[in-house]
């Protein structure tokens, strides 16, 4: 009837990735906003899909608020290219 597509792959879906993972911005040759020190934040929500579908987007919460390599900001939150968040794993807990 009028079912939906199967969810598959993008070509920038990296495994990992979604609400609540702790991840990292870094810089891409591939475009992107250029974010100054590699900030570290949490994914809070999907951000949609951009350029006619092909490139997908998370909103990351960051830890504190940071600021664009061209001095914009400070930003609690943005909407980030999937390709642009490296998943990272969360410091153990030491206290016991």
């Amino acid at each position: 009837m009028f079912g939906r597509r199967s969810p598959s792959p993008r070509p920038d879906d990296r495994p990992g990735l979604g609400i609540g993972a702790l991840v990292q911005v870094v810089d891409t040759d591939q475009g992107g906003e250029e974010w100054a020190d590699e900030p570290i934040g949490v994914i809070v929500a999907p951000g949609g899909s951009q350029l006619g579908g092909t490139q997908r987007t998370w909103t990351v919460a960051f830890e504190e608020p940071v600021y664009t390599k061209d001095g914009r900001g400070p930003f609690e939150r943005a909407t980030v290219l999937s390709r642009q968040l490296v998943p990272i794993e969360p410091a153990p807990d030491t206290e016991g």
